[in-house]
């Protein structure tokens, strides 16, 4: 992991500075996290901004009421679709996992298995870890 740069090190950069910077590969933040319940760790990694898209649009549905026609998200699926997409560990499609709870799919495991709150308190770590929480901080010249 590559050291966080000093406020005075960053004012310091110059375009060439940045433009490589820009240019490096750059890895996910990953973050293990307990889920005490179940006795077990969850690692999840950060996704692109189009990898929640294809989630939010395939978890998105259309719904006519009197003629009106509505999208509305829906808040389970987006929740266990994030945490299928952004798990390193534990592989919740394994076979063994699908076959004793006799489901097709690592997304029906995390509905099956988790509860409610522990969904989405996995989604709002795969969202934290995406990127979407950073506050971004105003660098002063001195």
């Amino acid at each position: 992991m590559e050291e966080e740069l000093t406020e005075e090190e960053m004012i310091e950069m110059s375009e060439d500075d940045i433009i490589n910077k820009l240019l490096e590969p750059t890895d996910a933040p990953e973050r293990t996290y307990a889920i005490e319940r179940l006795g077990i760790q969850v690692t999840l990694k950060g996704l692109s901004e189009r990898e929640i898209q294809r989630i939010r649009k395939e978890c998105t549905v259309e719904r006519k009421h009197r003629g009106n026609r509505t999208k509305e998200l829906n808040e389970e699926e987006f929740n266990a679709a994030l945490i299928e997409s952004a798990t390193i560990k534990p592989n919740w499609s394994d076979k063994r996992l699908l076959s004793s709870l006799n489901l097709s799919s690592g997304r029906e495991v995390i509905k099956r298995r988790l509860l409610a709150g522990e969904m989405v308190a996995l989604g709002d770590k795969v969202m934290e870890l995406s990127g979407f929480d950073n506050e971004l901080e105003e660098i002063k010249n001195s």
